[in-house]
């Protein structure tokens, strides 16, 4: 297990130097101000307002001048000195991202004429894309502070930007956010050009909050071959650093609930996605400060966040006579730490730490009544950190960088709240009717993960070629606890005389299994026999190479070539997919001083989530029966001649039922002495790492952008995109009964009403059911009766990569900053279609590994997306801001109907919405995948902060309104799939089982100095 790390480290030793970010460079051009001629041999001085770092440079026969290695920190001019030919000229301060070719023009006046002239550099300058083909969008750390966030959150501020949606997932803290439309796990998050992403599943591992944010970027399309791992899309956030100046703030926020929150029906969720109810209060506090510990040279920033969201649930069995209130509790904890030190003016070294901690507690009872008691609840714990130094000379002509990137995760997610009691018991009433439950909370996932990221790059210019060079390597090793829960989840049964007895002892919320009297019927009783912590390591392993080609002072042409390697890809084949070659072709053409035309085209490859490896040696197994099941496939030719069932394969975890072994509760065998039962014991599905192993999943990219920089500081991009999507994973059944071919003719003839009330063997014989035993005959390696061998599985499942997708997009922007005038607005416009065949790595096809029957709009395609923010500023020290959301509605999925058909298992494979946790159910009759649409969405967000002098610093007083107008909306929000509106039962009413929040409000004071 120490293998990774020792290779990790022996790579950072090798270096001289630990990390760096991704480099940031500005290139000025100096022209004419009367006939916009280049201008050479004009010395430019490049001055950080903030660290006080001063770097000199003199343009070449372009009129340019490149400044490669600048730090992130503090805000950067540009000016120069007069000459005997031209007045000075100066542009305004600009903030630099990680990542991200800064490109401003000076317009040098002649010494006759009479005024300096000053460019100014604002966020729409900053944002003129004069450098490379890359499709991407930005807020920087003052456009954050005026929009209208719930929480402090990352994640609510991204679905503002071009480009980017919210989304429906597959669990409830699935990552909200989906770029272009495409599944929310292969997202790329980056801080500091480093990575960011719990590679179990792939959301963010440090959850960065918006104090610690100096810009925020989101990479759509046609990014430089520097970036890599995703073809979905990248969140790189560049965090702020201290300055000569010591600044910070103190902060208060409320969701305050009650009478000052509407509720519309639909209980809220969480910042994690986790249902609440109505009237739960969050309160969020914290500080930011930053300055200098030497002048000039090193500097600090340390930000710390503290949220606590209250919650209510009710325990309700009136069968015990126990009524009460359970109040819960989430926190987070979420401190960001960064050191920038000068060594020379060639040298600079930051270090940086991200630690979160996260509790998200499940107290017992339900939002509207449950019968799990406290002694039963869990909380979700998610332990993160990065530390990250950063180290980066900049030479006369070239830039190096190293770097080296330290990373762990923790995620417990059913981590019991009383720790005392082990076993977890479901107590029946004389009817057989599940009451109340109590003890541990029945299952097991405690996931670890450490990494390390290793990463160099250099560049250099060359006449009119400014190459890049570089290597990364991430190296992750994982550790899960899984499965059933080895003290035994019981399901015992009460005759009247116990439940009386019980009911008499005035029992409360503090009910355990202490209580339970003696000698109780045990009709279940199922021990995790296998309990063991288990993991491999993922390395992936990347090489890039890029050339930006100056054909003229106006147009670049940037060819970039990435190679990529993921171990994960081995599966069961011995060796991996290393022919992951990628090269990148994009140009920028400034035909004008205030426009610039791009395109692109590429390859983009993504690394294979984890999960993929996990599920498959947990739900897996070594038993005689099922090896002699793969055995079969393979003499079948349905699994490869040469496949390993060793390799295949894996001792994972199993449940047991020991019921008939115990004499009462309380009187049961010890686990591991029925350990052997396992090989006599079927399932219903298993799983298998592919014998071909798995082609990482990539994207072909096109694009075709314009930018104007239009008079009055506007700035217009219009960009066309269009990907192709080949390799995605998926799910295949390699014990898949036969196709089934509903009879569309018959249930036309007799229509829904007859067939209701046919017999089932009726509707079975007239072929619009088949039963789940005709389908099991069907299934190459069963029984000869249909049965399951002794051990073995009726679903023998596995990750495949053969998904494809497609992505169309026409996005229109346009955006003001804040400057002398008294407003300032963002206006981006989507207009989209993404269709696939698969939408998650545990999509499964409808019928019998069709997919090509299943390729239709994506669970979170949507064909108009509009997001507006506008700001105006009325009064000095008043802001008033204006957000809007406006988007059609997401596909529906129509599922049969159970009371027309007697079931929504139309096919016999055993498959329904219930049984499967992203819900692949059998669609139904008639209709295509995802073919219904929701209705329209429409949100208002307002925010209004009024500044006030204080000691001579600002107080900030500020007023969020989400859902001003308190917009019931089944459509466009964050939503788990199995609990959102897209999933619909044909022919019968629309039912809506969630809505976007409805209106709420959020109070919050700031301290500023």
């Amino acid at each position: 297990m120490l293998k990774p790390f020792l290779v990790g480290l022996f790579m950072a030793g090798v270096s001289a130097i630990p990390l760096a970010h991704a480099q940031v460079a500005m290139d000025i051009s100096l022209r004419t101000a009367a006939d916009n001629k280049p201008l050479s041999n004009i010395p430019v001085i490049l001055e950080n307002l903030e660290t006080g770092q001063v770097i000199t440079g003199t343009t070449d026969r372009r009129g340019l001048v490149r400044f490669n290695g600048l730090s992130t920190s503090g805000e950067w001019i540009a000016r120069t000195e007069p000459t005997k030919a031209y007045r000075a000229a100066r542009t305004e301060a600009i903030s630099l991202r990680s990542g991200f070719d800064s490109s401003l023009s000076l317009m040098l006046m002649s010494a006759s004429e009479l005024e300096e002239i000053s460019v100014t550099a604002s966020r729409s300058y900053g944002r003129l894309n004069r450098s490379n083909a890359e499709i991407s969008a930005s807020f920087s750390a003052d456009e954050i502070e005026r929009l209208p966030v719930e929480g402090r959150s990352l994640e609510r501020v991204l679905f503002r930007l071009p480009n980017v949606t919210q989304a429906t997932g597959f669990f409830n803290e699935a990552p909200s956010i989906a770029i272009n439309g495409a599944n929310s796990l292969f997202t790329n998050y980056m801080i500091d050009g480093l990575d960011n992403n719990e590679n179990f599943l792939g959301g963010m591992r440090f959850p960065v909050p918006i104090g610690a944010i100096e810009d925020v970027t989101v990479l759509a399309s046609n990014y430089s071959a520097e970036f890599g791992r995703t073809a979905n899309g990248i969140v790189n956030v560049t965090t702020k650093s201290g300055g000569n100046e010591v600044e910070g703030e103190l902060f208060f926020v409320s969701r305050p609930g009650g009478a000052l929150s509407s509720n519309n029906g639909f209980n809220p969720r969480d910042l994690s996605g986790n249902l609440v109810s109505n009237d739960f209060q969050r309160y969020q506090a914290g500080f930011a400060v930053g300055g200098p510990i030497i002048e000039d040279r090193t500097f600090y920033f340390i930000n710390m966040e503290y949220t606590r969201d209250d919650t209510n649930n009710l325990l309700n069995v009136p069968e015990l006579g126990v009524a009460e209130q359970i109040s819960g509790q989430n926190d987070f904890l979420l401190t960001t730490a960064r050191i920038d030190h000068r060594w020379t003016d060639r040298l600079t070294s930051t270090l940086r730490l991200n630690h979160g901690r996260v509790t998200l507690e499940r107290p017992g009872g339900g939002i509207s009544g449950g019968t799990i008691f406290p002694s039963a609840g869990s909380e979700q714990t998610r332990r993160s950190t990065n530390a990250a130094l950063t180290t980066t000379y900049r030479g006369d002509r070239f830039t190096y960088s190293g770097s080296v990137q330290y990373s762990r995760f923790d995620w417990n997610f059913t981590k019991p709240l009383a720790d005392n009691e082990n076993a977890q018991a479901t107590l029946l009433d004389p009817s057989g009717r599940a009451i109340a439950t109590i003890g541990h909370p029945g299952s097991v996932f405690d996931e670890r993960e450490n990494t390390v990221q290793f990463q160099q790059k250099l560049s250099f210019e060359s006449g009119r070629h400014r190459f890049s060079f570089g290597s990364d390597v991430i190296i992750s090793d994982f550790s899960l606890r899984g499965g059933g829960n080895p003290n035994g989840n019981f399901l015992l049964m009460l005759d009247e005389t116990q439940l009386g007895a019980l009911r008499n002892s005035n029992l409360g919320s503090d009910f355990s299994i202490n209580d339970l009297p003696a000698n109780l019927d045990v009709i279940q009783a199922v021990f995790e026999t296998a309990p063991k912590a288990f993991g491999t390591s993922q390395e992936t392993y990347s090489l890039f190479a890029e050339d930006q080609i100056m054909v003229t002072p106006d147009l670049s042409v940037t060819l970039g070539l990435r190679w990529e390697y993921d171990s994960l890809s081995k599966g069961a084949s011995g060796s991996g997919d290393f022919d992951n070659i990628a090269p990148r072709i994009g140009a920028n053409w400034s035909f004008r001083k205030d426009m610039a035309l791009r395109a692109g085209v590429g390859l983009f490859y993504e690394k294979v989530p984890y999960t993929v490896v996990s599920d498959a040696l947990q739900f897996s197994t070594d038993t005689p029966g099922f090896r002699g099941q793969l055995q079969s496939l393979i003499d079948q030719g349905l699994l490869p001649a040469d496949a390993d069932i060793d390799q295949m394969t894996n001792a994972g975890t199993r449940a047991i039922d020991a019921a008939d072994l115990c004499n009462g509760f309380g009187d049961c065998p010890d686990p591991a002495s029925v350990r052997d039962r396992q090989n006599a014991l079927s399932s219903s599905e298993l799983r298998i790492l592919n014998p071909d192993g798995l082609d990482n999943p990539y994207a072909f990219q096109a694009s075709l952008g314009w930018q104007w920089e239009m008079p009055g500081n506007y700035l217009l991009s219009i960009d066309g995109m269009w990907s192709e999507g080949h390799n995605l994973v998926r799910l295949r059944d390699v014990n898949a009964p036969a196709p089934f071919t509903f009879n569309q003719a018959a249930f036309d003839a007799l229509g829904a009403e007859a067939v209701a009330a046919l017999t089932p063997e009726q509707r079975q014989d007239l072929g619009l059911v088949r039963s789940s035993d005709a389908a099991n005959a069907t299934r190459p390696a069963l029984l000869a009766d249909g049965s399951i061998p002794a051990g073995g599985a009726r679903s023998i499942i596995m990750s495949e990569t053969d998904g494809r997708s497609r992505y169309r997009a026409l996005t229109i922007s346009m955006e003001k900053p804040r400057d002398a005038d008294p407003y300032s607005f963002l206006i981006a416009y989507t207009l989209s279609r993404l269709t696939n065949n698969t939408d998650d790595v545990n999509f499964r096809a409808n019928d019998s590994n069709d997919f090509a029957a299943d390729f239709g709009p994506s669970l979170n395609d949507r064909t108009h997306a509009l997001s507006t923010l506008f700001s105006v500023y009325p009064l000095d020290g008043l802001t008033l801001s204006i957000a809007g959301l406006f988007q059609s509605g997401q596909p529906i999925n129509f599922v049969p109907d159970a009371r027309v058909f007697g079931t929504t298992d139309l096919n016999g494979d055993g498959l329904s919405f219930a049984d499967q946790f992203t819900g692949n159910p059998d669609r139904a009759p008639g209709f295509d995948r995802n073919s219904g649409r929701l209705s329209f969405a429409s949100t208002v967000d307002l925010g209004a902060a009024y500044e006030i002098p204080l000691f001579s610093n600002r107080m900030e007083l500020r007023m969020d309104i989400f859902n001003l107008f308190n917009a019931n909306n089944d459509s466009g929000f964050p939503v788990n799939f199995t609990q959102s509106n897209q999933i619909q039962t044909a022919g019968q009413d629309f039912v809506q089982r969630s809505a976007a929040p409805a209106r709420t409000v959020q109070l919050s004071a700031r301290f500023l100095f």
